[in-house]
C-alpha cells in the first residue's frame, strides 16, 4: 500500500477537479495512503517531507524550490504545471503539462466560426506565465487569420489587488471596444467580472461583447448575467492522468512517458455567447428568429420569417452572403451542429432528443449529419 504525498492548492476549480481525479483513480487501482496538503504550501510548509515515507508524490506548485525539495526524496514524482523555465524533469520524474497556448488557439476559432471580426483579450490581474501563453495563443492565431486583437492593459498594484479600484477603468475600456467584439479571458472568475461590468456600463452581452472564459466552474457560470460560456479543462482526467503516471513510474514500468499532455479541452456554450456576429440589426433579428422556429418547429422557415420583417428572402440571404460567404441555410444548419454537441458533450440526453431539440429528424438523421461534418459520431463525442 503506498504512501503517496500530495500537494494541490484547491481553491481553484480545475485544480479541486485533479485532486478528485487522483484519489478517484486511486480508488480503483489503490488503495493508496495519502499525505495531502491542499492550501498554501508556502503557508504549510514541506520542511519535513523527509520524514513522510512516501514512495511517490504529486506536486501542483508555481515554486522551483518546491520541485526541487521533492525531487530530492529520490521517489517517483509527477509535477503538474512545471514552473516556466524547466524544461525537463528530474530523474524517476514527470511532466504533465498543457499547452496554454492552444486554449487560446481554440478560443479564436470558436469565435472565428461564428462569424467575429473584432476580438479583444482579458488576462489575470497580475503577470502569470499560463495567462500569457493564452493571450498569445489567441491573438497570434487571430494574426495569423488576418484579424486584430484588443489586449487590455497592465493593472496598476493597487488595481491588481482591488477590483473596485479596476472596475472604472475596465468598464471604459469595454466600451471603447468596436461592437460586436468576441471577447476572451483567463479564468471564470475574470468573466464574471467583466459580465457585471458590462452590466454597469450598459454594454449588452451577447450583442455588444460576447464573452468567452475558462475553467468552466458551473457555480460561476451558471449564476452569471448571463450565463457564461467557458472553456473546460477537464481536470478530472488529468487527475487521473497524473495517478497512472505516477502509478507506472512507481512500478518501475518501461517506457514511461515523461513529459505528457494534459486531457484535451471543450468549450462550453452559454447565453453569454449565443448571438449572430454582425452589426447589421436585419441579420441579427432574422437570426434569432429562425433559431426560434427552429427549436420549436424543426426546420427554420426563411420565407415566412423574412415575411414577418418586411424584407424578401433573397434579401437575407444576400445579406448572409455578405456576412459569411454562404447561404444562411447553412449558417443554421451549423448552428444546429453546434449546438447538437454542445448537448452531446454536456448532457446525458438520448441523441433522439437532442436531435429533436435542433431541428433533425431523429437521431440517425443527427448522426449522420455529425459524422458528414466533424468525421466522428457523436458518441465519439460523448465519450
Amino acid at each position: 500500500m503506498p504512501h503517496v504525498f500530495v500537494t494541490i492548492p484547491t481553491a481553484n476549480f480545475s485544480h479541486r477537479q485533479i485532486l478528485e481525479g487522483v484519489l478517484e483513480y486511486a480508488r480503483e487501482r489503490g488503495p493508496w495512503l495519502f499525505h495531502l496538503i491542499t492550501g498554501d504550501v508556502a503557508a504549510q510548509g514541506l520542511r519535513r517531507i523527509d520524514k513522510w515515507g512516501c514512495a511517490g508524490a504529486i506536486s501542483l506548485s508555481p515554486s522551483a524550490g518546491d520541485v526541487l525539495r521533492i525531487a530530492r526524496l529520490g521517489v517517483p514524482a509527477v509535477f503538474i504545471h512545471p514552473p516556466a523555465g524547466r524544461k525537463t524533469p528530474p530523474r524517476r520524474c514527470a511532466f504533465v503539462i498543457r499547452d496554454q497556448r492552444d486554449l487560446g488557439r481554440a478560443a479564436a476559432d470558436y469565435f472565428v466560426e461564428r462569424g467575429y471580426r473584432s476580438f479583444a483579450f482579458v488576462g489575470a490581474p497580475r503577470p502569470a506565465d499560463w495567462s500569457d501563453g493564452r493571450r498569445d495563443g489567441f491573438a497570434g492565431h487571430l494574426a495569423a487569420l488576418g484579424f486584430r486583437c484588443a489586449t487590455y492593459p497592465d493593472l496598476t498594484e493597487v488595481e491588481a489587488g482591488d477590483f473596485a479600484a479596476e472596475q472604472p477603468r475596465l468598464g471604459r475600456w469595454l466600451a471603447a471596444l468596436p461592437r460586436p467584439t468576441a471577447l476572451y479571458t483567463v479564468k471564470d472568475f475574470r468573466g464574471q467580472q467583466i459580465l457585471s461590468t458590462c452590466l454597469d456600463f450598459g454594454l449588452s452581452v451577447p450583442r455588444d461583447i460576447a464573452v468567452l472564459s475558462t475553467d468552466n466552474d458551473e457555480i460561476i457560470c451558471e449564476t452569471g448575467t448571463p450565463a457564461l460560456s467557458s472553456i473546460a479543462l477537464d481536470g478530472r482526467a488529468t487527475g487521473r492522468l497524473c495517478a497512472k503516471t505516477l502509478e507506472a513510474l512507481m512500478e518501475g514500468s518501461p517506457g514511461v512517458r515523461r513529459l505528457v499532455r494534459m486531457a484535451d479541452a471543450r468549450i462550453v456554450t452559454r447565453a453569454s455567447t449565443d448571438a449572430l456576429a454582425t452589426d447589421d440589426a436585419v441579420l441579427a433579428r432574422a437570426f434569432a428568429a429562425l433559431r426560434r422556429v427552429q427549436d420549436a418547429q424543426g426546420a427554420p422557415k426563411i420565407k415566412d420569417v423574412a415575411r414577418s420583417m418586411g424584407v424578401s428572402a433573397r434579401t437575407l440571404e444576400e445579406k448572409a452572403r455578405r456576412h459569411f460567404g454562404r447561404p444562411l441555410r447553412d449558417v443554421l444548419r451549423a448552428q444546429r451542429l453546434r449546438d447538437g454537441l454542445s448537448m452531446v458533450e454536456n448532457t446525458t440526453l438520448p441523441l433522439d432528443e437532442i436531435a429533436a431539440r435542433c431541428g433533425f429528424c431523429g437521431a440517425s438523421h443527427f448522426s449522420r449529419a455529425v459524422r458528414a461534418a466533424f468525421g466522428r459520431p457523436p458518441g465519439a463525442f460523448r465519450r
